[in-house]
């Protein structure tokens, strides 16, 4: 399957599921910095876009209960050790920083329902 540029208004939507809906909110805008965007809102759903990114969101689903898996939504940022170091100021735990090859930089921390996230950098 290819992906076409035929898309709406995001190319890309990333599914978090969370168990306390207004407190993940919070936690996504305060920590991370992103924006919501209200008109997506629903009892079940809230969307975030990133700043300077477009045409990618992350959606915050409501769900009874979250199982935590290998699959990592990643940030890719220009100075890793600023953005950890910004993440931890703000109460976050973030692991070490490793580097996975090929100049490749990653660090992973955990939102307030355990789902993974990372920050990741390239050469």
């Amino acid at each position: 399957m290819t992906l076409k540029n035929t898309f709406g208004e995001y190319s890309f939507v990333s599914k978090v599921d969370v168990t306390n809906l207004e407190a993940s909110v919070e936690w996504y805008k305060d920590k991370l910095g992103l924006v919501p965007e209200s008109k997506y809102d629903t009892p079940s759903w809230r969307q975030f876009s990133i700043p300077d990114i477009g045409r990618f969101a992350i959606g915050l689903n409501l769900s009874k209960s979250v199982e935590t898996g290998s699959a990592v939504n990643t940030f890719v940022v220009d100075n890793i050790v600023a953005a950890r170091q910004s993440l931890i100021e703000k109460g976050v735990e973030v692991g070490p920083i490793t580097d996975v090859g090929h100049g490749v930089q990653l660090s992973v921390f955990k939102d307030i329902d355990g789902n993974l996230l990372g920050l990741r950098q390239n050469p």
